[in-house]
C-alpha cells in the first residue's frame, strides 16, 4: 500500500493468491463501499463505491480485477445482468 497525502485508500483483498482491487479516494469526498453490488463470480473481484456530493446525485464507481483464467463471455453476461437488474 502506498500512502498518498490527501487520499484514502480502500481495498478488497483477493480470496486467491493473486488479484484484489483498490481505489484512492480524495479525503474530502464522502463515500461508502457497496458490497451489495459485487458480482457472484469467483473469477472477478470488484470494489464498488458510492461517492456523495452535496451538489449532484451520487456516483457509483467500480474497479475490477479480472482473473486471466476466467471466461470473458461469462464475465460480460454477469456484468450485463447485474447492471440491468
Amino acid at each position: 500500500m502506498v500512502n498518498v497525502k490527501g487520499y484514502n485508500f480502500i481495498h478488497k483483498n483477493s480470496l486467491t493468491e493473486a488479484g484484489g482491487a483498490g481505489l484512492y479516494i480524495k479525503s474530502e469526498l464522502m463515500f461508502r463501499e457497496r458490497p451489495d453490488l459485487n458480482l457472484d463470480d469467483d473469477g472477478v473481484e470488484g470494489l464498488w463505491v458510492e461517492l456523495f456530493s452535496p451538489f449532484k446525485e451520487s456516483i457509483i464507481v467500480v474497479t475490477i480485477y479480472f482473473h486471466p483464467y476466467n471466461s470473458v463471455n461469462e464475465f460480460s453476461r454477469n456484468l450485463e445482468n447485474m447492471l440491468l437488474s
